[in-house]
This record gives C-alpha cells, structure tokens and sequence, in this order.
C-alpha cells in the first residue's frame, strides 16, 4: 500500500476505540460479578437439593448457606471482573496517550517550524546602504566578533597547549 493511499489520521476513531474500551471494561466487570453470585448460589443452594441430602449440612442451613455462596461467588468475580477490566481500561488509556502525543508533536512541530522561521529572519543580514567590514570570522548569527583572551601571568610567558597528547 503506498503511502498517498493511507487514509488520513483521525483522533476520533482512536477516541471512539477507548470509549469502547471501557464501556467493555464495565461490561466484564459486572459480568464477573453477576456471574460469581449466580454461581455461588447454586453452588450454596446445593443442600437444598436431592444432592444435598449426603452432605453434613442439614437442608434447614440451604437458605444461608445459598446467601453466603452468593456473597462469596460475588467477592470471586469482582476480584476477577477487577483484574480483567483494568486490562480493558489499560487498552483504552494507551490509545488516548497516543492521541495525545500526536497532537503535543504536532504541537512541538509548528513550535519549531515558527523558531526556525524567527532564527531564519534574524540571521538575514538587514541592508545597508554601504558595506561593513567583513568580520574575522564568518557567522551565520553576525554576532560581533569577541576580544583576544587575557590571561594574568605575572609577566611570564605561558606556551600553548599542545595540540595533540605526547606520543
């Protein structure tokens, strides 16, 4: 696929793809939960059926022993609905962290286009009617051109540094 037949970018799906990401993120979660206290329930209803009648608990304890399998089955699926939901919820915060890099580099691009048009303006030599003196040194700033380095020796001569370390 070459590059002028890609569609341009478009925030909006990206955004509409994390809307969807935690309208599932809540789906699961109540589901887990939902599911955990209906399975607990039949799980705790179990003396209340012919099943039941081997277990050590006597059927007049199905009713509470159904309400604490509910309880229990709701804790299990919210820890579950929690921890699958927080990947859903994951999904959808990476792709609004994308849209946000995309729009603080587009940003930081016009920024520095602007910066480079400024630098470009100021570097343009502004016209004189007569020549100056070329500087010694070239800039592309014409920045004035800095005095020679005075060191205080105490009258002695100070030699250079050599150029190259000592073989």
């Amino acid at each position: 696929m070459a590059a002028q037949d890609l569609p341009n970018f478009d925030p909006r799906v990206i955004e509409r793809f994390a809307e969807g990401a935690y309208r599932k993120a809540n789906a699961i979660f109540t589901g887990c939960i939902a599911g955990g206290v209906v399975m607990g329930a039949i799980f705790g209803a179990t003396p209340l059926t012919p099943i039941g009648e081997h277990w050590p608990i006597p059927q007049a304890f199905g009713f509470a022993t159904m309400l604490l399998g509910a309880f229990l089955g709701g804790v299990i699926g919210y820890v579950v609905g929690d921890t699958r939901a927080a990947l859903c919820r994951l999904q959808g915060q990476t792709a609004l962290a994308q849209v946000e890099g995309a729009k603080h580099a587009r940003a930081m691009a016009e920024a520095m286009r602007e910066i480079h048009e400024q630098i470009r303006d100021i570097a343009r030599p502004a016209p004189t009617p007569e020549p100056a003196p070329a500087p010694a040194e070239s800039s592309a700033f014409n920045l004035p051109s800095l005095p020679p380095l005075r060191v205080a020796t105490g009258g002695q001569q100070i030699s250079p540094p050599p150029l190259s370390p000592p073989s």
